[in-house]
Order: structure tokens, then sequence, then C-alpha cells
């Protein structure tokens, strides 16, 4: 306790570099912290199900347009087909649609929204999810449904749900039969409350369910304890070549903890470049620490010395450091704390987690592991130093001989902040593109809503009427899907009889004018049986020349005669999906998707909309959306990691600029006597601010190119996800460095600039 006295004695003698290493060990421990337990917990995904090892996903790879394409969206039947087959290996499997996201259900005539599914009897056992109470077998009846724990709550209170009634879109009442527990944040499904019976996907037609074709299902299996994989995966490939009889399919298992990578929700990539940069966070923050409590040394000799004197061995000194730093890092943690609190929504929305989802007790390694290695490193290094201060060179200039390690300090820091400040200059720059991306389409004040559906063609002509009367709505159009879903797969037969996938969508009469797509020749369809297709199509299909006419079939199946051609336009997410080919066929009827263009102030007539919806049609759910915010979220994943970049180097420049101030400072102590002899002796105060900018200059020129290089890479490996980069260039990551070494020697000459400047005599006098 004696050792702890001491350093509290210490640290309050000197609280003001205390306060500096308080906000830059708090300032980088927060954002170290969230980078690392961010990828922590994406490498921890679905590993949340009961014996996770044994479920698998049913991974499909199609072969069309002399490509290899992987989905994890496969064919009815398969399931079912490896079950019956492989009943040794597999315990159980289960089929789902994913179709019903943001989805509006109805109890007690209050709205509710949430994913929903659905799945047949064998899910919660086959996925390893928790039934709170029901029978999962009545999952086989038709307008069942089991919800979520929480939804219950949320639904029912204190009553019971089972037998419940809920009604799915103000049109379909089903019953609740069931209580599942809720799918923790680190599951794909989480956010899912609602899994309805497949039963009643099959009674509406929700989907094709066959080997023919319909590929709307995701498919798992559970295999049997010490079954492997691979052996299994063996034997669904012959399996697969006997049913399907086809070369174009093939099928295999993967993990479900491989979900997210393997179909690109998440990448490795990112993870790596992520952890890069929460790596060079940590050390740049662990050496600015060493460097500050190196810097004190010359300060702090006396004291030791006087502590030896008084019996403390080294180990007592090494203790001594350990408490200081461990004080001090508990100070930062509070500091982390106060930060993560008050910015706790806008920290969230970037990480797309909760931060109890982020530090629960699956994922606290990953934070703990950082503090660790911070004291470590904070610690136990210049503990080792002033450990070892003799005494007999207590009251000499003991620091004399520690400019070494000052130096290799200082370089750590000047590379991390150009290496970080490199990679932001390329990340601001591609999210400037990627967001202000033309997309051939005007979504701009379009309000969406999705799966409307009217009784006959007089009633969706009259509501239309109603709609486009309202005094804010400009214009309006409907489509089968929004342009930026990615469209369904359709294929086409080619001249020659290929098959080949393309993208279909449907089309109102006035949907390509009300978009502003433009036509590069033809005209617009206003009538069944015409096909609008854009310049990938005809480029696919070999049709460039004189397309108007063409027929468009599928084998037999004709979906009708070309009579315009659409430029080019982005059908999914433009900053990593190329343009598709696509086709567009006759929508007759207002419904699917109705797209109203509103006047200003949008916000104010979204929300006017929406509740004149209610009033107009009280038995129908028509929720109006914004279609920025759709265009907004496909970005956020370039947004997101601006942002994170942004904060780095923000924490980073702080970081360094007061490990430099701070070396600048004991510089100036230092020499402050040799300063005042140089200007006796007649030195300018040039000379003197170049006496210091010169040996920080050739500490950050090679650092700073080094961390140049280092962006170079580093942004070189995250830009090749995108369909189309900005061209950057090594150019303007040297430049980068240049601007940041400017920086550097800009704060030298700022600190110093006072000494150099000072009358000698009161320096001498100081002394």
């Amino acid at each position: 306790m004696r050792q702890l006295y001491y350093t509290l004695q210490t640290l309050i003698r000197g609280k003001g570099s205390n306060l500096i290493k308080i906000i830059s060990l708090g300032l980088g421990l927060a954002v170290s912290i969230l980078i690392f337990s961010r990828q922590a917990f994406e490498l921890n995904y679905d590993t949340c199900y009961k014996d996770h090892e044994r479920l698998c996903l049913v991974k499909t790879v199609w072969y069309y347009n002399n490509e290899y394409h992987p989905s994890h969206i496969t064919l009815g039947p398969v399931a079912g087909t490896i079950a019956e087959n492989l009943p040794d290996e597999v315990e159980s499997v289960t089929v789902t649609q994913q179709w019903w996201s943001n989805s509006a259900w109805f109890a007690n005539e209050r709205r509710f929204q949430t994913n929903a599914m659905t799945a047949d009897s064998c899910f919660f056992a086959t996925m390893g999810i928790d039934v709170v109470s029901g029978d999962p077998r009545e999952l086989n009846n038709p307008e069942v449904v089991f919800i979520s724990r929480e939804l219950a709550g949320s639904m029912f209170a204190d009553k019971n749900p089972i037998g419940q009634t809920v009604v799915y879109n103000k049109q379909m009442s089903m019953t609740v039969k069931g209580i599942f527990e809720d799918f923790p944040e680190n599951s794909s499904f989480y956010g899912s409350g609602v899994v309805m019976s497949l039963a009643t996907s099959f009674k509406h037609h929700w989907g094709y369910w066959g080997w023919g074709g319909g590929d709307s299902y995701m498919s798992f299996v559970r295999l049997r304890p010490g079954v492997q994989l691979d052996d299994v995966n063996t034997r669904i490939e012959k399996l697969a070549e006997q049913v399907r009889k086809s070369d174009d399919v093939f099928i295999s298992l993967v993990p479900i903890k491989d979900y997210r990578m393997e179909f690109g929700i998440s990448t490795m990539r990112m993870v790596w470049i992520l952890l890069t940069l929460g790596t060079a966070i940590l050390f740049i923050v662990a050496m600015n620490y060493v460097l500050i409590s190196i810097s004190a040394m010359n300060r702090r000799a006396k004291a030791i010395g006087v502590h030896k004197c008084s019996g403390a061995n080294t180990g007592t000194i090494f203790g001594m450091f350990l408490w200081e730093t461990g004080v001090i890092m508990l100070s930062s943690l509070l500091l982390v704390a106060l930060l993560l609190f008050n910015f706790r929504e806008p920290l969230e929305d970037m990480l797309d987690v909760s931060l109890a989802g982020l530090f629960s007790w699956e994922n606290i390694w990953a934070p703990l592991s950082v503090i660790v290695i911070l004291f470590m490193i904070g610690g136990m290094l210049p503990g080792q130093l002033f450990a070892r201060i003799p005494v007999t060179q207590v009251f000499r200039r003991y620091t004399e001989g520690k400019k070494g390690w000052k130096r290799p300090l200082l370089f750590v820091q000047f590379a991390g902040t150009s290496f970080i400040f490199g990679l932001l200059g390329l990340v601001l720059m591609q999210s400037h593109y990627i967001t202000n991306k033309e997309r051939g389409f005007d979504y701009h004040r379009v309000a969406y809503a999705s799966g409307v559906s009217f009784d006959s063609d007089a009633e969706s002509d009259a509501n239309r009427s109603v709609m486009l009367s309202l005094p804010y709505v400009e214009d309006g159009a409907c489509s089968g899907n929004l342009l930026t879903d990615g469209l369904s797969g359709e294929g086409v037969t080619t001249d020659n009889g290929q098959w080949m996938s393309m993208r279909w969508v449907e089309f109102g009469k006035d949907y390509a004018p009300f978009m502003k797509l433009e036509f590069a020749e033809g005209k617009n369809m206003d009538a069944p049986g015409q096909i609008l297709v854009n310049e990938t199509f005809l480029k696919m299909m070999h049709w460039e020349d004189k397309p108007i006419g063409r027929q468009v079939r599928n084998g037999d199946r004709i979906a009708g005669n070309i009579v315009g051609v659409l430029k080019d336009f982005a059908t999914s997410n433009a900053a990593y999906v190329v343009v598709q080919p696509m086709y567009a066929t006759y929508l007759d009827r207002f419904s699917g998707n109705i797209q109203l263009r509103l006047k200003e102030p949008f916000d104010d007539n979204l929300k006017r909309l929406n509740e004149d919806m209610e009033k107009l049609f009280p038995t129908r759910d028509i929720v109006f959306s914004s279609f920025q915010k759709v265009i907004d979220d496909q970005n956020s994943t370039v947004t997101d990691f601006r942002n994170a970049a942004l904060l780095a180097a923000i924490t980073i420049l702080f970081v360094t600029l007061m490990g430099l101030i701070g070396y600048i400072n004991d510089e100036i102590q230092r020499r402050s006597k040799e300063i005042a002899i140089r200007k006796v002796n007649g030195a300018e105060a040039s000379s003197i601010l170049r006496l210091f900018s010169k040996d920080i200059f050739w500490i950050s020129l090679p650092a700073v190119f080094l961390g140049g290089l280092g962006a170079w890479y580093i942004g070189g490996v995250w830009i090749e996800q995108f369909v189309e980069g900005v061209d950057f260039g090594i150019c303007g990551f040297l430049l980068i460095a240049c601007i940041v070494l400017l920086l550097i020697i800009g704060c030298v000459v700022f600190k110093a600039w006072r000494i150099a400047n000072e009358n000698p005599v009161d320096s001498i006098k100081s002394e």
C-alpha cells in the first residue's frame, strides 16, 4: 500500500502531464476498444446457436452466363432430399423463406413492425433455438405463427399470447401457437420476431417448390455428432448429380458461422483492414504514453534516487510505475465510459450493433485484451527504464543518454499518423464518389410503399387518382420492385438456344418517365406484351443491331417484344454490383411498389402522406418511406468506414501532437542553457528554430513516407471491393505524407518560438 500512496502523491504533483496522459489514453482506448470489439463481434456471428459447430447452411453454386454464381438461396426440395438420403449423417433439416423484412403486424389494433419468415416444424430444433411455449408441430398448419418473447410482451403484455390473433398487413389473420426465445444480436436472424408456417406459403403460393427452378429458400442442416463435413459434401455432390441430372448447379454445406463471410455480407478483407487500423491506433497510443513517461525522466530522477536511498529496490520502483499506469488507465477507462455513454446512439448507428451486444460476455475478451496490452507496454517499458536508474547518477543529467528511446517512439507515431491520414484521404474521396455517383434514375423526393395490391382494375385506377390528387404529390407511378432491390432473376433464351440469366422487373406505364430513365432508342411501353431492355441486355444477347421488335422468350414462354432500349442504370447497390442485364414487362395495375414524388418540404409532406393513407385506406396498411433512405442504407458500409477512419485520424492527430509537444517541452527544458549560450554567442532565432526542426525533420521524413506507403498498400486492398474506385494513386498518399510532415514541423516551430525569441539572460538565470 505504501507504493500506492507514493504513486498517488506523484500523480497529484504532476497533474498537468497526467491529464494529457489520461485524455490521450482515453481517446485511444475508446477507438481501439470499439474497433477490436466490433471485429470480434463480426467473427462471432452465428455462433449463438446450440452446438453451432454441427449447424450448416446449404450453399448453391449456379453456372450461367459462363460464370459461377454462389448463393445461400436454394431450391425447396434440397434439404429434404439430403435428409432422406443421408439419415446416418443428418440429424434434422429445415427450410425457410426470408422475404418479409420490416413487415407490418397488427394486434389489438396496434401496429408492430418486425422481420418475418416462413419455416417448417423442424426449424427451432434444427437451428438450436429454444421454444418458450407451444408445440413446433403446429407449424405444419397454415395461418399459424410463432412470435418472439420480446414481441409477445409488446403485443399482449401479461396476457397469454397462445391462441391470440395477429393480422399481417391488415389483410391476413393468423393464430399465435407458440413463443420462441429472441434471436441474439450476433445472429443473422436478429430482429426476426415472427415465424410463419411454411404451410401458409404453400397455401398462398408464395414461391415455387420443385427442382425446375424457384430458388427461393434458405435451407439448414444439422449434422449428427462426430460427422465430418467434407465427407457429407462428397456424398451431396453425387446426390445432386443424380437428382438434378444437370451440370449447371452444385450443392454443398457450409458451417453456419461462415455464412456472412461466405456470401459477402461481410468480408475478411474489411475485418483485416479494420484490425490493422485498430492495431495502428493501439500501438501509437501506447508509444505516446511511453514517450510522455520517458520525457519526464529528468524531472523524476531525483525522486527515484530518494526512494532508492530510502531502501527501495529495482522491483519496488518497477511496481510503483505499474501502479501509476494502472491508476492512469483506470481514469482513462472512466473517460471511455463517459464518451460511450454520451455518444451511444451515433456509435451504435456507425457500428450497427448495440453497445450491450458489443460488450457481451462472449465478446468481452476483445476490450480486455486491448487494456492488458496497453497496460503491459505502457507500464512495463518505462517502468524498466526508471527502475534501472543508478543511485550514483541521481543528481546528474541521466536523461542525456535516453534520447535514443524517444526518437524510435516518435518515429512510430509519425508513421502511424501518416498511415491513418493517407488512408483517410482515400476513404474520403471514395466515399464522396460513391455517395454522389449518378445511378441513372431520379430518386429525389420519392416516397415508396411496398406490397400494395387492390382487388380490381377499377379500384386500382380510382385509388391512383386519389393519391395523385393530394396537394403535396407532384407525380406517381408503380413497379414490381424498387430499382435498388437487385430485381428478380429470370431466364432468357438466345438466338442459338443458350439460356442466359437476366434481371426482370415490372414497370407501370408511367414508371420510366417518372424515374427519368433515359431512352437510347425506341419508346415507352403502353400495353401488355411490350418490353423495355437496357443496353447491357443487348450486349449479352448480341442484339445491338436493330433491337426494336425483337422477341424476348424463355424457352417456349414468350415475354413480349422490345419497344424501347433504356440507357444503363444501377439495378442494385451501385458501389459493389456492376450494371446487370435487365428487361421490364408491362404492369397493367397500379400496385406492387407505389412511388410518389412529393413536393418540398419532403419530410413534412411524407408525414402528411402517411397520415392521409391511414384515413383514406383504413382497411389496408399503406405506409410510405423515403427512397433516399434506401440509397443511404446502401451507402452506409462506405460512410460508416469513412466515419471510423475520420474518428481514428482525429484521435491519432491529437495523441501524436500531445506526444510531440511533450517531447519539445522536454527538449526545451533540457537544452535551455545551451540555447541561451548560443544566443549570447550571436545565434539568431531562426537558427534556434532550425536546431529543433532539423532534429525532428530527420525523424519524421522517413516515418511519414513509410506510413504513406503503408496507406497506399492497405488502401489498394480496400478499394478492390468496389466496382469503380477513385484514381488516388501513390502520389496522393505521398502528398498527404508531405502535409503531415509540414504539420509536424509547424508544431515544432510553434512550440520553440518562445524560447528562440526569449532573452538568454532569463534562461541562464533560471538555471
